[in-house]
């Protein structure tokens, strides 16, 4: 080979060289554009995930926000009904007394759980809406770092959210079983009306036009239609056996018109087993009875104590069907320490209410022992009480008041005596 040929060839090499590194660098930098473009893209549909990601959890809580404002009216109105319906029966008219005021309870746990507030007119009232919010269009941002910040704090912002919807849910959840559980102690109101009206005997005087009322308004609550009325349906049943009773009043007081009036001594109207009331006497609890053991009642509730009327007015009528039933059972020297012949019961007054059990258990229960220490305050006596078998001529009737008036039965609650001490009178059977 010549000299020239051999001085070619490293030139060549440097050459073939130089061009592969200008390659590689070409190449190089070619990949980190592509590397570079990577980042933006995936930048870029971070963020436009976030984004979507946000709106539909907004979305989601919207919908919540809506169905939460709607049950919350639903639930004021299901309050208001419910506590129609605990309003139009006498628990004495209930086969299961205790389940009216089930009822109001439940009532108040669906206000609670609707977080109904109190209105300038003492009723409940439909809170602030929750309000719905909106995600604002916003265009992504410029350059990979903005994008992966603001990805950061939109998926922080569906995190808040979601957690909303998770809160409201809850509470939808919480106002649902309220709501049914108002729903399912409204039918068994009914049907305890129905029971107790099934074996209530109504008085043989009466008219068969009242009888005949009262059996129709009866059947009326064996099976009421779906999403029926129900407050008409237990007024109906109310006021039929009032009708009832009133009509074999009045025909007893046509047969029997110049019967003695009733016994008043120092004012106070006297039932005992010396003084007796006419037949025709009596037409339910007095007003002033009511509401003294509504207040009473109020403030026992919030001292843990449930008390409820088992209970309340009984006429001539009924009490006869009473005695001489307990008559046919325990005789007659039995039937006269349990209960009273008819003319002689405390309850045709309209002034008397057993609370609760009708049991001896009921004086020493926190209930009664409650009552025992408290009920002069509102009005009321504990009529029988215990060790005074032999003034009064009745067993000890924890269970048992008599409405008298704050100071009067303040007076009598003082004097530690009975009735029949505080006022000199006798109570025994001629």
């Amino acid at each position: 080979m010549s000299e020239a040929g051999s001085r070619a060839k490293p030139h060549k090499k440097r050459r073939i060289i130089a061009a592969s590194l200008v390659a590689a660098l070409v190449v190089g930098l070619g990949g980190l554009g592509i590397w570079q473009w990577s980042l933006e893209s995936s930048a870029t549909n971070a963020y436009a995930q976030a984004d979507a990601a946000l709106r539909e959890a907004n979305g989601d809580r919207n919908r919540a926000a809506a169905e939460l404002n709607s049950l919350r009216a639903d639930a004021m109105a299901a309050h208001a009904k419910a506590v129609q319906i605990a309003a139009a029966i006498d628990p004495a008219l209930l086969e299961t007394p205790t389940v009216a005021a089930d009822l109001m309870e439940a009532a108040t746990s669906l206000a609670t759980a609707a977080s109904l507030e109190q209105g300038d007119d003492g009723q409940p009232a439909l809170p602030e809406a929750v309000l719905l919010t909106r995600v604002p269009t916003q265009a992504a941002p410029e350059g990979r770092d903005a994008k992966v910040s603001a990805a950061t704090r939109l998926a922080a912002d569906k995190g808040s959210r979601s957690r909303d919807t998770d809160a409201l849910e809850r509470q939808i959840d919480g106002i649902e079983e309220a709501a049914s559980n108002v729903e399912r102690l409204e039918l068994e109101l009914v049907k305890s009306a129905h029971a107790k009206g099934s074996v209530t005997q109504l008085p043989e005087l009466a008219s068969q036009e009242a009888k005949d009322g009262f059996a129709a308004a009866v059947a009326g609550l064996k099976s009421p239609d779906q999403g029926a009325d129900l407050v008409p349906l237990l007024q109906g049943y109310r006021d039929a056996l009032a009708a009832a009773i009133a009509s074999g009043e009045e025909a007893a007081r046509k047969q029997d018109p110049d019967s003695t009036g009733p016994t008043y001594i120092n004012g106070i109207l006297i039932a005992n087993k010396t003084y007796a009331l006419p037949s025709w006497w009596g037409d339910g609890l007095t007003a002033e009875t009511v509401a003294a053991f509504n207040a009473m009642s109020a403030e026992a509730a919030g001292s843990g104590h449930n008390l409820y009327i088992s209970s309340g007015f009984r006429s001539y009528a009924s009490q006869a069907a009473i005695y001489n039933s307990l008559v046919a059972q325990v005789g007659v020297a039995g039937a006269d320490r349990d209960t009273a012949r008819p003319g002689h019961s405390e309850h045709q007054t309209g002034l008397t209410v057993d609370l609760n059990c009708i049991c001896e258990g009921f004086g020493y229960q926190a209930d009664g022992q409650w009552v025992a220490a408290n009920a002069h305050r509102f009005g009321f006596i504990v009529r029988y009480p215990q060790g005074k078998e032999n003034v009064t001529g009745y067993i000890w009737e924890p269970w048992h008041l008599r409405y008298l008036g704050v100071d009067t039965a303040t007076a009598v609650y003082n004097s530690g005596g009975t009735l029949e001490e505080f006022l000199g009178i006798t109570s025994s059977y001629g």
